[in-house]
This record gives structure tokens, sequence and C-alpha cells, in this order.
């Protein structure tokens, strides 16, 4: 097992165990991240100490573990500030990983090539200026923007060569494999388990007077057009589809969301790129007991079987199945009580920040070498 920093702290190789007075900084990304805080809530009630902090805020002291969600911004300050740390007094750094990375289809050399470029670029970016704070340089910033998912790929080699990287944390097993077979250290999490709260999921005994709900950004040409001509279809059958988009509807959150997916019966879920993991979707309807029904995704996403928490149909069939489960109410309350069951028992957030700890103390923490962690694995 790996030794924190604090002699005598009480860490376990099982969930439930305590990890009283592990200190773990939490990165804010913006002012307020009703998810952020929800994982720093729940690292508290695990026995950590528990300090948040802005990504591009001075690194707090004394860390044992220092954990991105996301990652939803630029990871250059933090890691700047991690490598000017002393070996002997630098936190772990683990990543809560939820963005995706480039096509897999892509062939290894250009996916890694591309991605050590645009990391680079993106360290290149930034500057520190005497009064401590971190600046894009005018002159880089419209790149910043650009090839985000390549950027996530090209961090990781970068982290690990210079020894930063202790364990990846994501929630598609098929990603963790793709991860593993380059030699990363990577921990398949069960899923994100939203607390039973107002805030996040409740049964408020509504109508459900919404048949189809999309709820999120477009994100893609390729998603934007399946969404219209699902549209379409469903309103030549006299069925609705409520978009909030930001565009046609602005986002909702908390409560809110909450009493929406209430009076939801189907929430939709169409993917940006065909090798994306929605998960998050999944559980906030769930928890909300409205039924998912979305393309299929690759094995090994979240944990959720089809036709049994869940509906998996082909773009080209959704409108038929749709449409069939809004006249098959018993059927769907069925699924959506398996799936309810599911989330609420073993994936829980409680459990996944439980092992990602877990992972983070037994990592061995030795850092490969130079070679080994540049050449990437095809």
């Amino acid at each position: 097992m790996l030794d924190m920093k604090n002699d005598g702290r009480q860490t376990g190789n099982s969930r439930g165990t305590s990890f009283d007075g592990l200190k773990v900084g939490v990165v804010n990304w913006v002012k307020y991240d009703n998810i952020v805080h929800l994982i720093s809530d729940t690292f508290g009630e695990l026995g950590c100490k528990v300090v948040n902090f802005r990504s591009d805020d001075t690194l707090p002291t004394d860390l044992d573990v220092v954990i991105p969600y996301g990652p939803y911004g630029s990871i250059v300050p933090l890691t700047n500030q991690l490598l000017a740390c002393p070996p002997s007094q630098r936190p772990h750094l683990t990543l809560f990983q939820s963005e995706q990375f480039p096509n897999p289809a892509l062939p290894e050399w250009f996916r890694y090539t591309v991605g050590l470029l645009r990391s680079r670029m993106e360290r290149a970016a930034f500057r520190k200026t005497n009064q401590g704070q971190w600046q894009i340089r005018p002159y880089l910033r419209p790149l910043t923007g650009k090839a985000i998912r390549f950027r996530y790929y090209g961090d990781l080699y970068w982290l690990r060569h210079k020894g930063l990287l202790s364990v990846i944390a994501v929630a598609s097993a098929w990603t963790a494999e793709f991860l593993r077979a380059r030699g990363f250290n990577v921990i398949s999490v069960p899923g994100f388990g939203f607390p039973l709260t107002p805030k996040w999921g409740a049964d408020l005994k509504l109508e459900r007077d919404i048949d189809v709900l999309w709820i999120g950004k477009t994100g893609s040409k390729r998603r934007g057009r399946l969404l219209q001509r699902i549209r379409a279809e469903l309103q030549a059958r006299d069925v609705n589809m409520l978009f909030i988009d930001g565009v046609e509807n602005p986002y909702v959150f908390g409560k809110e969301r909450t009493k929406l997916l209430n009076r939801t019966k189907i929430v939709l879920n169409l993917l940006r790129k065909e090798w994306d993991e929605n998960a998050m979707r999944y559980y906030l309807a769930t928890l909300n007991r409205a039924l998912i029904v979305t393309e299929p995704t690759l094995p090994h996403h979240p944990p959720f079987v089809n036709g049994v928490h869940l509906i998996e149909v082909p773009t080209d069939q959704m409108t038929d199945t749709i449409c069939y489960y809004l006249s098959h109410e018993k059927e769907r309350q069925q699924i959506v009580e398996q799936a309810y069951q599911l989330i609420t028992g073993d994936l829980t957030l409680k459990n996944t920040l439980s092992d990602i700890l877990q992972a983070t103390i037994l990592d061995r923490n030795e850092a490969p070498s130079a070679a080994a962690v540049i050449a990437p694995s095809v």
C-alpha cells in the first residue's frame, strides 16, 4: 500500500472504510459548480478533509491528493504548480475523467502525435504574471478552444512523462481498457450516482405531461441533424419533443430540473460522436424515473443493460420505439424501476469516490522511464 504523507492516517482496502484526515484538493472550474461541490461533499462524508480551489488559484499546501473532475478547463496552471513542488511534498494527481478522447478509429500515431502537439501548445499559451496570476497569451487564445479532445489525450502522456499522474478514473470500461493498453493506471468506476435529494432526484408524483425530452447542448452537427429528423418524425405522429438546449429553452438546474424530469416520460440520448459515453444523462433521468431511449453505444460503457435498464435502438428505429413505449406504460415503468434500483444500489457516488481514493493510495507511484511513456502503443 502506498503510504500517504501523514503517518497514522486510517485508510483501508474495502468500501465503507473511513479516510479520516486524508486531505483532498478538489478543483473548481467555475465559481460554483453543482457537480464539483457534490463531489466535495461526498469526500467529506468519507472522512476526508476537503479543500476546494479554482484551477488557476495558488495550490493549497499539505494536500495528499488533487482530484480534477472533467476536466472542464485547462490543467496548465495546476500542473505547473505541481511540478514546482519538491517530489517529497507533491500531492498525488488523480484525474476523474468525464470528457471524451479523440476518435479511437484514428491511427494511433496520428492521435498520439496531434495530442502531444496540442498539449504542448496549451502549455505555451499560459504565462504567469509578476502578480502570480495565470494569463493566456493573446495571440494563442483562439487556439486554446480548438482540438480539445486531442488536448485531453496529449495531456495524459505529458503528465505521465513528468511523473505527475497517479490514477485515471473513468466511467466507461471500454475507455479504461483503451487507456490500460497504452500503459496508464486506470480504474473503471461504476457510475456517478447522484443522491436522492430535490436538487438531483425525487418522486414528486407529478403528471408526466412531457412525452419526450432533449436536455443538453446539441454539441455537434451529427447530433443536431439527428435531433431535427427525429423531432420532425415525432411531430408527424402528434408526439411533441421539448428541447432544453440553451437556445430554444434555457438550461435548468437543481430543483427545477428535478421537476422537469418528473414531468417527462422519455429522455432521448444521442451521441455527439459514435464513441462517446453519456452516462450522466442516464443517471439524472433514471433517478427521476424517466425512461432513457438511446442509440447504441460502444460495449462496456455504463452498466445499463438494454431492455432491462434502458432502451437502446438504432436511430432509424428510434421514432417507432419511442411511440411504442409511450403507448405501453406498464412496460416503460418496469424498465424505469429496474434502472432506479440499479443506480440507488451499488452505483452510488460514495462508492465511486471510495474506489478512486483506494486506487490512489494503492498506486505504486513508480514513474516509468521517459522512453517507456513517450512511445505510444500501436
